[in-house]
C-alpha cells in the first residue's frame, strides 16, 4: 500500500474549496477548513463504535485532519468525535433504510457498511465497506437514495471530492 501524500492532497482540496467559495456568490454552501489532527488513541476508539477495524487510509487521514466539515456542499466527513453521536446514529439508520430498498455491492468478505460522512440537510451519506480483515483497503460509497459513486479507496474518494468541488466551482462561476 502506497501512503497518500496528505499534505499535497490537502493543498489541492484547499485550492478547490477557495475557488468554490469565490464562485459561491449566493452563499449556497458552507466553506469550512479541516479539523486539527486526531490523536492515535482517539482513532483507535472508533472501533468500539463500529465493531470492526478502521480502513488504514481513513485512519491515516484522521492523523492529519480529524474530519472535514462541508467536504462537499453540506456533506461532512466524520472525525473521531462524530462516531457514537446522534449524527452517526442517524447515518447508520439511513444506511439501513437504503439497504432495505437497494442492493449495494459491498465487496469480497465485507460484512458492514460503516458511515464516514453525511449531509446535514439531505440524504447524502458516505460509507465504507468493512470486513474483519485489518489493514484491508475499503471502497468508499457515496449514497443518496441509491449508489451515486463508488471510489476504490479512501484516497481515491478524497481525490474525487477535489474534482467535485472544482466542478461545483465551475458550475457556479
Amino acid at each position: 500500500m502506497t501512503v497518500p501524500d496528505w499534505s499535497a492532497l490537502f493543498a489541492e482540496m484547499e485550492t478547490a474549496k477557495r475557488r468554490l467559495a469565490v464562485s459561491d456568490r449566493d452563499g449556497l454552501w458552507r466553506h469550512e477548513a479541516p479539523r486539527p489532527p486526531a490523536a492515535p488513541e482517539r482513532i483507535a476508539e472508533i472501533t468500539t463504535v463500529t465493531h470492526c477495524s478502521l480502513d488504514p487510509e481513513y485512519a491515516d487521514f484522521l492523523l492529519h485532519a480529524d474530519g472535514w466539515p462541508a467536504i462537499l456542499q453540506d456533506i461532512d466527513l466524520f472525525g473521531t468525535a462524530d462516531f457514537g453521536t446522534a449524527v452517526y446514529a442517524e447515518a447508520e439508520e439511513l444506511v439501513r433504510v437504503i439497504e432495505d430498498e437497494v442492493e449495494i455491492e459491498r465487496g469480497t468478505n465485507a460484512s458492514r457498511l460503516i458511515p464516514i460522512g453525511a449531509s446535514r440537510a439531505d440524504i447524502d451519506i458516505l460509507v465504507m465497506s468493512r470486513s474483519e480483515e485489518p489493514n484491508r483497503l475499503a471502497p468508499v460509497i457515496w449514497l443518496a437514495g441509491g449508489e451515486i459513486e463508488r471510489y476504490r479507496t479512501f484516497s481515491d474518494f478524497f481525490r474525487g471530492m477535489i474534482t467535485e468541488n472544482l466542478g461545483e466551482a465551475g458550475s457556479l462561476a
